[in-house]
């Protein structure tokens, strides 16, 4: 849910949260520092210290929690204590960010944070701690989940870095950090519960909140949970039957304060409402009974009749034809009937609903349970309201939720309208980012399940009309994109300029931040690197041979000289030092290098995107490129590292460290890369060894799913994709199956290929969608056109995904609600794919060799 954050900004773009939450700030987020103080404003944040403080590198925070209305009285009093009493602190910036930051699916760990102070020494903050909390007077405000309350006011605490410091995890990632006593750094982990480190001080002031947090518990909550189902900032649900014994319950959580909607209504407004309307909708066979409403502790929980089945998105997980390779006639009329039977039981539970006078107000595959015997059950009545009463609901999942001319039972109309669609064609948010684009997957979806017009209806026209964008679909535009999404070699050059042409209209050179729209990565990691920055779709245009502006070179120079950069191929700023190098650029691509050089390898990981493997390919580029002994030297040291890491060069084969990552982009296969390309240098046997148990690494987390085909298990899904699923595996198991046959090792091959082979997709990306499954079945045919059909096929349903931006085909990002034109999600990803179909140009940069 993090996008959601992402998709306020811009109508079309993934952007910053700071861009659209700064608008109306707090009035003190504006204002000079006093004399003696510095101020500086980072993204959300604003925050003073004293010129002459020095912090500590960590200590006991203190976090001040507030709503939405008290937000501005509270930042006063605290603020003016701080300035008085020296105390360094920082403040979220405006109103909107108190709400975001206590939104319905905001983090769990970090919700309800509005102030940070960072007193030095134990009598500094036993002082905040008394004084503020006389001063604010238990001020209400959203409990901090992560955190130890003070006494009954708006104070917590938490132990935690007061500096910046970062170390990588045992699986490569960059991540904040405090320092153990040792002096090594540990990730600074906030999760949603109370942790102080064993060996952090404890101050004995704190001594009477801890005894008080211990005691907090819900001892005499008269029902054991057994499991939870959902979590979300607003509370969660569980699975649990009375003490005493009985049926299972479904217990719904509310967290006061907490989890906000739009119009700032909290869980447990949203809870009490939904106890109401399931009240009116009793015996009614769609809807759970409600069993009663209770409060623990502080929170409160709606009792509700467990109802045995299948979330409806699970249900079509399972079921859904094209997800599959080879899907025959008879499995898709198979589809077809059982899913029009769940839209008849829809319906009727539908009319059932609005005969009671409720409108649903939430309709979508989440919040409806496919039962054993095929009816289907509603539930999440949260956003439910009398239809004489009609609230219009603050919430909704995109592509369901009504238009602003639509209202009662209209809201569900057309809620019902989308779910007929999606289940034919789910790619529903589409229709939010481009006006018309419903009307394509509609002719789509008839086209492919043999549907009439009477059962799957043409959109309704917008009950209130609106104007033209710069993404507004059409059917001229539909035959226009599969006219270029044909598949034809002699369609690729018009293709390649009309991609290039959505690119390069994108552009921001005026922003510092970012010069092309993509993924909110490059807000959390950059705007310069491969994955989701410049550099990423300055290498996509180069290499498929397509025009690049000069300015947008000079961009990418500049922000190098003004950014801090860190080291990585994909996240980092290797990838940028080889791009500039291909650009042409070599003597500031060298500079970058060396200044990259000074950085200590011992806090990177192995894996490709950020770690030891990218650098080490990096390195050898560039000593490939120069002569230069001392890269080469430096790659092997790199590819040395990461076998050490991996463990690759034990005699007992021991596994990686628990919870560590796979796949290409973060996994084993990272490091098997490097070590194919070394070996392309000198032959060492020793390092296709090395190579072969990277993969095996990598092979023993995929799992033979239902149909035959081999892919990632994460735990909780398969994954076919690139990034961290089969696909990426497999290319660099091609690539080292051409130089050491195996016929064990081409038969799990051959099953990971049927992975990338079904017709539907859910993204169109390189790293985690389509444009990855294409650059596998191209780079895997070798020189044969075994896959030519399955590749033609995919290019062609790239048109479902294809968006119209200024008038030519853009690509959106993960999770469809915004357009990207990044390497790893978005536009330059889908024509780096297509280039290897059409001119035999490489995937992704160091992509595996044939």
């Amino acid at each position: 849910m993090r996008y959601e954050a992402y998709s306020y900004a811009d109508p079309l773009f993934y952007d910053s949260p700071v861009r659209w939450a700064t608008l109306e700030e707090f009035p003190a987020a504006g204002e000079p520092a006093p004399a003696g103080w510095a101020r500086n404003t980072r993204e959300v944040w604003v925050g003073y210290q004293p010129v002459d403080l020095q912090l500590p590198e960590q200590g006991w925070k203190v976090h001040v929690s507030a709503r939405m209305d008290n937000a501005p009285r509270i930042l006063d009093t605290v603020r003016n204590y701080c300035f008085e009493h020296r105390v360094a602190f920082k403040f979220l910036r405006s109103p909107s960010l108190v709400q975001t930051q206590n939104a319905k699916y905001a983090s769990r760990g970090s919700s309800g944070k509005f102030m940070t102070l960072y007193p030095v020494g134990d009598q500094e903050l036993e002082r905040c701690l008394v004084d503020l909390d006389s001063a604010l007077g238990g001020e209400p405000g959203p409990y901090i989940l992560s955190d130890l309350r003070w006494r009954e006011g708006p104070l917590y605490l938490r132990y935690g870095g007061f500096v910046e410091q970062f170390c990588r995890t045992e699986t490569g990632e960059l991540v904040l950090a405090f320092r153990e006593p040792s002096g090594a750094l540990r990730p600074d982990v906030r999760r949603a519960v109370f942790e102080v480190p064993d060996w952090a001080p404890v101050p004995a002031v704190l001594t009477q909140a801890l005894a008080d947090s211990a005691r907090n518990s819900m001892g005499d909550f008269p029902y054991t949970v057994e499991r939870a189902l959902h979590f979300s900032n607003g509370g969660g649900i569980y699975l649990g039957r009375p003490t005493g014994g009985g049926p299972q319950v479904v217990l719904k959580e509310a967290r006061p304060y907490a989890g906000l909607d739009q119009r700032a209504d909290d869980a447990v407004q949203r809870l009490g409402r939904e106890h109401e309307i399931l009240r009116r909708l009793s015996g009614l066979a769609a809807v759970p009974e409600a069993l009663g409403y209770l409060t623990a502790w502080e929170h409160h929980f709606l009792v509700q009749e467990f109802v045995e089945g299948e979330p409806l998105h699970r249900w079509f997980g399972l079921n859904y034809p094209l997800v599959h390779p080879h899907t025959d006639d008879a499995a898709v009329a198979d589809y077809r009937a059982k899913a029009l039977r769940i839209l008849d039981g829809v319906t009727e539970g539908l009319r059932a609903i609005h005969e009671r006078g409720i409108v649903f107000g939430d309709l979508h595959p989440r919040n409806l349970i496919v039962r054993p015997d095929g009816g289907v059950t509603f539930v999440d009545f949260e956003l439910a309201s009398p239809v004489d009463e009609f609230i219009r609901p603050a919430l909704g999942a995109a592509g369901f939720a009504a238009p602003a001319g639509l209202t009662g039972f209209q809201v569900d109309e057309h809620a019902l309208a989308a779910l007929r669609l999606w289940l034919f064609l789910p790619l529903m948010p589409l229709t939010v980012l481009s006006p018309g684009k419903a009307g394509t997957l509609v002719r789509a979806a008839r086209q492919r399940f043999a549907l009439s017009p009477q059962v799957l209806p043409d959109p309704p026209a917008p009950a209130v009309p609106t104007p033209p964008t710069a993404t507004s679909t059409t059917e001229e535009t539909d035959r226009a994109f599969q006219e270029l999404l044909s598949g034809e070699p002699a369609a690729w050059p018009r293709l390649r300029e009309e991609l290039t042409a959505a690119i390069t209209a994108s552009a921001t050179p005026e922003r510092a931040d970012r010069l092309f729209p993509g993924d909110p990565g490059q807000f959390t990691h950059d705007g310069l690197g491969l994955s989701y920055g410049a550099a990423g779709v300055l290498w996509a245009l180069h290499t498929t041979g397509a025009a690049i502006d000069p300015d947008h070179v000079g961009w990418l120079l500049d922000a190098v000289n003004r950014e801090p950069c860190r080291p990585g191929l994909f996240l980092g700023a290797h990838g940028v030092a080889y791009v500039l190098d291909l650009l042409g650029r070599r003597t500031e691509a060298l500079d970058l290098l060396e200044r990259l050089g000074k950085d200590d390898l011992d806090g990177l990981g192995p894996d490709l995107a950020g770690g030891l493997a990218g650098v080490g390919l990096t390195l050898r580029h560039f000593a490939r490129a120069t002569g230069d002994r001392a890269l080469r030297e430096a790659a092997v040291d790199a590819a040395e590292r990461a076998v050490a890491r991996l463990r690759l060069d034990r005699p007992d084969g021991a596994a990686p460290p628990a919870g560590a990552r796979t796949g290409l982009m973060h996994g084993p296969t990272g490091t098997a890369l490097l070590l194919l390309h070394l070996h392309e240098d000198s032959g060492d046997a020793a390092l296709l060894n090395l190579a072969r148990r990277a993969l095996d690494l990598d092979l023993a987390r995929c799992v033979v799913a239902e149909d035959g085909t081999l892919q990632v298990d994460d735990g909780t899904r398969v994954l076919p994709y690139l990034e961290s699923g089969s696909a990426g595996i497999a290319a660099v198991l091609d690539s080292y199956l051409r130089r050491r046959p195996d016929a064990a090792l081409a038969e799990r091959l051959e099953q990971i290929r049927g992975a990338a082979e079904p017709e539907f997709i859910v993204q169109s990306g390189l790293f985690n969608g389509r444009a990855g499954l294409i650059a596998l079945l191209r780079q895997a045919q070798g020189d044969g056109t075994a896959h030519a059909a399955v590749i033609r096929r995919h290019v062609r349903r790239l048109a479902w995904h294809a968006v119209p931006y200024r008038g030519h085909p853009a690509f959106p990002g993960e999770q469809l609600l915004r357009l990207s034109m990044d390497l790893a999600t978005g536009t330059a990803g889908v024509l780096s794919a297509l280039g290897t179909v059409f001119a035999d140009t490489p995937a992704m940069p160091f992509w595996p060799t044939a």
